[in-house]
């Protein structure tokens, strides 16, 4: 309220009073006179004046209250912030409060804040950090500017960090803006807040968490040892309980080798402090004379208000743990998924009948659409494109119209298409982006293959405007997606894309319908990520080259694809001179990209390299190419290159993997390579 509006208002409060008492004085002064002067009854006289005097009276005390309103409500209306201000003062009569200047230097606090800070002296220009311990600047700010994202923490963290510290008690402050004399200055009003927050940690302690474990490699591991695995299995339901039982959880098994586990958060946050260390027991029970290691994968979920969608969400994570190879724990909760375990690498978990299976729903899905678009990752490799070919040759046969959208600038496109481009079926079938997406429509079928990151996809746009989309490859799975796709086929234990293609066509395709230049492909494909047969191979590897070698395919003519320029060859050899080892088992290499298209398969080539060489059991090969590094890694298997990729933003397999750092100069990205291997040996040394 203004200076000049509140004197206005004292006026008239105290203008009734003073008529009160001149009212009286007059009154009394006619009762004198008319008694002095008159013969009138003394009684009756003072009767009928006292009676006029009260008439009077009350006249002016509801015309002046009338009025007093008016006044009120002008002066209300035309100052609202200071007057909350003042509403809030009255309120905070009996709390803790201070009133501060912009800078945070204190102007006056109340006698419940000096019982709360126990100070007795003057606290007039000291900072309020000297007595809540945070600065005006965080009383400020935004909750979720502290807002922590570690697996460990929860959506609390934002009502946490907002409260402050005073003694043994915690507040939330209540910030007042207060203007007086053209100057700024902020009423702080702090409100006792510990019982609630002991409150929000027994309700989150408390909250229900739910997990679903797996035994992920049994039935796969007694394919090899011909043996039988009851009793193991049984070993591993012990543990299991026993850990359940450690946690104060309930565990019940709900399949075969399928488990469902009910825990508090509090124990939750047990298991992440050991890095549920579970899997390590599971891990040392081992089978048969060749002594292979059991694993388990599990999903576990906090998010949501229910408990049906904390369950959905542990299915998904459980997917999730399954997609990227098992032996690993992936924990959904309110930041995100975070990942645990990965030590083993996975074993072949496809059979005919789950290819035949994937073979069916794939076909009907085709059959059914009106037209298909495939699709690999960007700079395009032979497994990329073979698989590619191999879908196109699928929905040719169904008889359904398909286009494969990808780079024909690529060095490896005009090497490995170049014979299929003289064949008629292949005149028009590669289109780009543009042309891609003028395709799709309500009834297109997007087919994703060699890739589950739709951001590195030759053309995104056309796979987040997407109806219908069917994702095939073999890479771990990072993360959730925006919008499941109508069939994921993921499986991170196949040597490539091309291998899961060619086991679908097998499955499909009559004898005679695969043309030999696209068995050649496919087969290129293969050797590319097998590095020809000696890395990533399995049974139904050499099942899916037997296939394609009757389909008229050649390792031969398919090795030519491989012939690489000379400045390749300069690359590599540069590569190899700038060698070092590192944590005496692991070789990194870097160099400056020679603006080739084919720098980034130099740096696979290097990691292939340095792989060979004796005592290394992990190779990096760094190349920046304009303002990106890449990194190629490789692996004999001893170390997980895919774990620690996935420190600085990378992913792949766990003996193959790579990762792009944009922005980025060749020794910066060097140092976060050492990083993540440093941490990565950290974590593993305190599991051992």
């Amino acid at each position: 309220m203004s200076n000049k509006k509140f004197d206005l208002f004292r006026r008239l409060e105290e203008l009734p009073s003073r008529l009160y008492i001149i009212l009286a004085v007059v009154a009394l002064a006619l009762h004198i006179a008319i008694c002095h002067y008159t013969s009138a009854s003394v009684v009756i006289t003072g009767l009928v004046l006292s009676i006029t005097y009260l008439v009077a009276v009350s006249i002016i005390y509801f015309v002046t209250q009338k009025q007093f309103r008016l006044y009120r409500i002008e002066a209300d209306a035309s100052d609202e912030q200071n007057n909350g201000v003042v509403r809030a003062f009255r309120t905070a009569l009996n709390v803790p409060y201070a009133v501060v200047n912009p800078n945070g230097k204190i102007v006056t606090v109340n006698t419940a804040m000096r019982n709360v800070t126990g100070i007795r002296g003057t606290l007039f220009n000291t900072d309020i950090s000297s007595i809540c311990h945070c600065s005006m600047e965080e009383i400020l700010s935004p909750k979720e500017d502290f807002i922590l994202t570690t697996p460990d923490e929860s959506a609390r963290n934002a009502f946490k960090r907002s409260l402050v510290q005073i003694g043994e008690f915690k507040f939330q402050v209540d910030v007042h803006p207060l203007h007086s004399k053209g100057k700024q200055y902020y009423m702080l009003v702090f409100r006792d807040a510990t019982d609630l927050e002991l409150m929000t940690d027994l309700y989150h302690d408390n909250l229900t968490a739910i997990a679903y474990i797996v035994l992920d490699n049994l039935e796969e591991i007694a394919q090899y040892v011909k043996v039988s695995y009851q009793s193991e299995a049984r070993q591993v339901e012990t543990l299991l309980k026993d850990f359940a039982a450690e946690l104060g959880g309930m565990i019940r098994e709900y399949d075969r080798n399928k488990y469902v586990l009910l825990l508090s958060r509090q124990m939750l946050a047990e298991c992440i402090k050991t890095k549920f260390d579970i899997l390590d027991k599971v891990r040392e029970i081992h089978i048969g004379d060749e002594n292979l290691p059991i694993t388990i994968s599990m999903g576990i979920a906090t998010t949501g208000e229910t408990m049906a969608q904390r369950e959905r969400d542990a299915l998904v994570a459980l997917d999730m743990a399954l997609q990227r190879g098992g032996d690993q724990a992936v924990l959904k909760n309110e930041n995100g998924n975070f990942f645990f375990g990965g030590r083993t690498k996975s074993q072949q978990k496809r059979t005919r009948g789950h290819s035949r299976i994937i073979a069916n729903r794939l076909c009907a899905m085709i059959s059914s659409s009106s037209n298909v678009i495939v699709m690999g990752h960007a700079n395009p490799d032979f497994d990329s494109i073979g698989a590619c070919i191999g879908i196109a040759a699928l929905a040719r046969y169904l008889g359904v119209d398909v286009k494969i959208v990808a780079d024909s600038e690529s060095e490896n496109f005009k090497s490995c298409t170049a014979r299929l481009l003289d064949i008629a079926d292949y005149k028009n079938l590669f289109v780009d982006g543009v042309i891609g997406l003028g395709e799709s429509s309500f009834g297109t079928l997007l087919i994703v293959v060699d890739a589950n990151n739709f951001a590195i996809l030759e053309a995104p746009e056309i796979a987040k405007n997407s109806f219908k989309t069917v994702i095939l490859d073999h890479h771990i799975k990072k993360e959730e997606f925006e919008n499941e796709p109508q069939l994921s086929y993921i499986d991170p234990s196949a040597s490539s894309a091309c291998e899961l293609v060619t086991e679908i066509l097998e499955q499909t395709l009559p004898v005679g319908t695969l043309r030999k230049e696209e068995a050649n492909v496919m087969m290129a494909g293969i050797m590319v990520d097998t590095k020809n047969f000696t890395r990533t191979v399995g049974t139904r590897t050499f099942a899916a080259a037997l296939y394609l070698r009757g389909a008229g395919a050649s390792p031969e003519y398919a090795r030519t694809f491989f012939e690489e320029a000379f400045e390749d060859y300069r690359a590599e050899a540069e590569f190899g001179s700038k060698a070092q080892i590192y944590h005496d088992k692991i070789a990194i290499t870097s160099i400056e990209g020679t603006g080739s298209s084919g720098d980034r398969i130099a740096a696979a080539k290097a990691s292939d390299k340095l792989l060979t060489v004796r005592g290394v059991n992990a190779a990096f090969a760094l190349i920046r190419i304009g303002t990106t590094v890449h990194i190629s890694a490789r692996s004999n298997g001893s170390i997980n290159v895919q774990l620690i990729l996935e420190k600085i933003g990378g992913g792949g397999h766990f003996d193959v993997a790579g990762a792009a750092i944009a922005n980025s100069e060749l020794d910066e990205a060097k140092q976060l390579l050492l990083q993540a291997i440093d941490t990565y040996f950290t974590e593993v040394s305190s599991k051992s």
